[in-house]
């Protein structure tokens, strides 16, 4: 509870058969004992399914009649305490998840926008999921920091304290799902580079998609056992401080199966660097970061599965342990992906300008030179663009035409 780290039941001060007295308010101690109402250290009034402040001025007001009904009494969870270090934190924390939150959504309409025509191989979502997960993780991070300050407040913990954690579990997941688009997207682009030079490089049913094809439902069936372990539980026990609980076998569960995500993306990072050469050459730096980031996250939730006192679920637990390794590293990821996303260049416009390099390239080879005021249609599909076309042709697509030498 939040009035004291231990509690034990005490008495009052009897002053008759009948009736005693408590923080100098009389309470009727047959009414008391009848409906098992007990005083404790903290100064609450409780028969462990209602409880009250016994203590001025709350108490003053505080009317227990004969029947067991309690009239003007305020709940032990009456938020009546000071905004500390945790409530504190947390609304820096939430202001700056607000901040990411409009960053990733003008980062979803930069790349989600088509600038070529639709291709059916490469859906337009797909380069968008990266970001609707990113905006689901800094929403739920926001209400996780901002219900922190009644954590803070509240004389006994109680919803405040669920909300904290049920919302601060929902991050991780869907974090590792944003860094698993983001690192699927960048396979998947690699691959549209591929097929844009060679339509017929890739086999239907071969080894490589049915590789893209079930890796993602790997990834994600673990991704869900870690919410519906961490998240989808009873939470009734977390407030009054039962270790037990907090460390059962679905949080440490819950916290091992990350570990077989993040597996499941470095398996994925090497497919894509083994079926989509040159383009999959290099790794973009963003990758590495953020995997390094959460992994950090995905090691404090291990050790907090493992130990109550460090982790979130403790009322009172080492602030700096919570917010360093646990909140930081979502938000260390996010600046990351935030930074990076305002940097590139949407996917459409990145290809079209590789196509018209392809085209000038190709163009030299055959000793063309484009006529003046010609630009080279860069919206044509991959056939149009392979060499073996080119060639055959003896032009490219041009919006007018060639000169000649």
């Amino acid at each position: 509870m939040g009035g004291a780290p231990l509690i034990w039941p005490t008495e009052g001060t009897r002053i008759n058969d009948t009736h005693l007295s408590y923080n100098n308010h009389i309470y009727n101690s047959t009414t008391l004992e009848e409906f098992n109402y007990s005083f404790y250290s903290n100064g609450t009034l409780s028969n462990h399914t209602n409880c009250y402040l016994a203590f001025p001025p709350y108490s003053f007001h505080l009317n227990l009649v004969d029947n067991g009904t309690v009239y003007n009494g305020s709940s032990c969870t009456a938020s009546i305490l000071p905004i500390e270090v945790r409530g504190g934190v947390g609304i820096a924390f939430g202001v700056i998840h607000g901040i990411l939150l409009v960053c990733a959504l003008t980062c979803l309409k930069k790349h989600g926008t088509l600038h070529l025509p639709a291709d059916r191989n490469f859906s337009l979502v797909s380069r968008r999921w990266q970001w609707y997960w990113f905006s689901l993780t800094s929403a739920c991070a926001m209400i996780s920091c901002f219900t922190a300050i009644d954590v803070d407040r509240n004389y006994t913990q109680s919803i405040a304290l669920i909300l904290t954690n049920f919302f601060y579990y929902i991050t991780l997941p869907a974090m590792m799902a944003s860094i698993w688009e983001m690192t699927r997207h960048w396979g998947s682009f690699c691959e549209r580079l591929v097929l844009d030079e060679d339509s017929f490089k890739y086999l239907h049913g071969d080894a490589r998609s049915q590789f893209e094809l079930y890796i993602p439902l790997v990834f994600y069936l673990w991704g869900f056992l870690t919410f519906f372990l961490a998240c989808l539980r009873s939470w009734t026990s977390i407030p009054k401080g039962n270790w037990h609980a907090a460390t059962d076998a679905r949080f440490k569960a819950s916290a091992i199966f990350p570990i077989i995500g993040f597996i499941v993306i470095l398996i994925s990072i090497a497919g894509t660097m083994r079926y989509y050469q040159p383009y999959a050459r290099r790794i973009p730096w963003k990758i590495p970061f953020c995997l390094g980031f959460i992994l950090i996250r995905i090691g404090y939730n291990v050790a907090v599965a493992w130990d109550y006192d460090i982790g979130p679920l403790k009322w009172d637990a080492s602030l700096p342990k919570v917010y360093v390794l646990g909140y930081m590293p979502i938000v260390l990821v996010m600046i990351t992906m935030v930074a990076y996303g305002f940097w590139e260049e949407n996917d459409d416009i990145r290809l079209k300008k590789i196509r018209k390099e392809r085209h000038k390239h190709m163009d030299r080879e055959l000793g063309l030179r484009p006529m003046p005021g010609v630009k080279v249609n860069t919206t044509d599909s991959g056939m149009s663009g392979s060499t073996f076309d080119s060639k055959m042709s003896g032009n490219t697509i041009v919006d007018g035409g060639y000169g000649g030498k």
